[in-house]
């Protein structure tokens, strides 16, 4: 599959994002209010990080935290942006799923040449790629084997 991620980056909306001194609970609450499994950490047009789901999780599940967990900072359990693995607008499809298969993430972030945020992709957005392309092979197939083309 050749299909570039800007592809992807068409069909998204806007990306919701999180400052660094937000809390857990400000995370919580715009992952539950959006419906979504990571927020990009931002400060201006800047990405310092990444914060999922299982980021949250892992913190809650701590035993040392249990009283004040509501006041513990994002840039406290964040993926750092020296850690965060980014794709690339122009990559391709099948070239973003092994890089999520291989690390065992769900989300990449796209950035441009200069560094800046294009688009935030998921799994659910490779897989509906996929699933679209094979659609549209299958159709063709099914046309041509039927003599409609």
């Amino acid at each position: 599959m050749n299909k570039k991620l800007i592809d992807v980056c068409k069909l998204k909306e806007n990306i919701i994002t999180i400052g660094p001194d937000a809390t857990i609970k400000d995370a919580v609450y715009q992952l539950n209010k959006h419906k979504i499994g990571c927020l990009i950490v931002m400060e201006n047009t800047n990405i310092l990080g990444i914060i999922s789901e299982r980021d949250v999780l892992g913190k809650l599940g701590s035993t040392s935290v249990k009283d004040e967990i509501h006041a513990v900072k994002i840039s406290e359990i964040m993926t750092p942006k020296e850690k965060l693995i980014v794709g690339h607008p122009e990559d391709t499809v099948e070239y973003l799923m092994n890089i999520m298969n291989a690390e065992g993430i769900r989300h990449i972030p796209l950035v441009n040449d200069e560094g800046k945020l294009v688009c935030l992709t998921s799994i659910r957005d490779i897989i509906r790629i996929i699933l679209k392309d094979s659609k549209t092979k299958v159709k063709y197939l099914s046309d041509y084997v039927q003599g409609k083309y």
